[in-house]
């Protein structure tokens, strides 16, 4: 079988990280590359032997060699291209969060339903070893506890901008909000929140939040989320899973576990972190086998689902019932 051929819409780092993890994969190559400015798309085709760099989205979409494209854009721009990927009947890696709105998630999701395509939203910190451990040493967790605190984002990084990307608690929120449903396996049904605009003086985004979840099984989940500054010890990750009697704790950017089983402690300690390879060899089995991506678009709207709803929690200051 021969491989299949990807575009990338999105020349920045993250593009450059997923086009690498193809370099090293079978099955999918990075064939075309577009971006708003020339520039950023010739310097990708140069370095990994791009058929050919482009500033126009319809030249990718229309063209029939391409199989999948992945969208690594500015988060204002994810839905509309998702959308016209389906319509060109185009697999989808895409970049969270999904949206910046439900009503836009909803509008993917739809699409893709219409459209037959496969969606996978890439959410990579579910294939971090130590997750997987954490995982089958708890499967029913009572409790969860998850921070992702990082240091101050600048006033002028594009991500902290409202319209284009939201804030640092929707732009990483994402992915603490579906790592903790990963780890809980229960879909929310209701959350509640208190925050505000505390880092930054210059917008009116939500920049520190700290949140409650309840789930379907009754496991409820803390959750703290913002740029007020990382901690020494846990660093900008901490993620930790109680039963009532074990208990894990996921540092250092999860890649040490603390694991306690009642009676003895054990640390587990990995060299590195790991995630984008994985996620995009998933991606190319799911292509090539015909099956479901085991993270689609429903994923990516219960993590934007939770982190938009504890917005609207501290906004009324109502706890804010999930209907997923």
């Amino acid at each position: 079988m021969s491989d299949l051929r990807a575009a990338l819409i999105g020349c920045g780092s993250i593009g450059r990280i997923h086009t690498e993890c193809l370099s090293k994969l079978d099955g999918m190559k990075m064939v075309a590359f577009c971006d708003r400015f020339p520039v950023a798309a010739e310097k990708l085709a140069q370095e990994f032997g791009g058929g050919y760099s482009t500033n126009d989205v319809q030249r990718v979409l229309r063209d029939d060699s391409i199989d999948a494209i992945y969208i690594c854009t500015h988060h204002d721009t994810h839905s509309s291209l998702a959308i016209k990927a389906c319509e060109a009947g185009k697999h989808i890696m895409i970049e969270k969060p999904l949206a910046l709105t439900v009503e836009e998630c909803y509008r993917v999701g739809e699409a893709v339903e219409k459209s037959g395509v496969k969606l996978m939203t890439a959410f990579k910190m579910r294939y971090y070893p130590m997750v997987k451990r954490a995982k089958e040493f708890i499967p029913k967790p009572l409790v969860t506890i998850a921070q992702m605190m990082d240091g101050r984002w600048p006033d002028d990084l594009w991500a902290q901008d409202p319209a284009k990307g939201g804030g640092n608690v929707l732009s990483q929120g994402c992915h603490t909000m579906d790592l903790v449903y990963y780890l809980n396996q229960s879909e929310p049904t209701r959350i509640y929140a208190e925050g505000s605009t505390m880092t930054h003086t210059n917008t009116s985004v939500i920049d520190n939040i700290a949140a409650t979840i309840v789930f379907r099984n009754q496991s409820i989940a803390s959750v703290t989320q913002g740029d007020s500054g990382q901690t020494p010890y846990v660093s900008k990750f901490s993620f930790q899973v109680l039963d009532g009697v074990k208990s894990a704790h996921l540092h250092d950017r999860l890649k040490k576990g603390t694991f306690f089983d009642g009676e003895k402690t054990t640390t587990l300690s990995d060299n590195e972190e790991y995630g984008f390879l994985e996620e995009n060899r998933d991606f190319i089995r799911a292509l090539r086998e015909n099956a479901p991506p085991p993270i689609d678009h429903r994923d990516g709207l219960r993590a934007t689902l939770l982190v938009l709803k504890a917005f609207e929690a501290i906004r009324t200051q109502h706890p804010q019932e999930i209907h997923f």
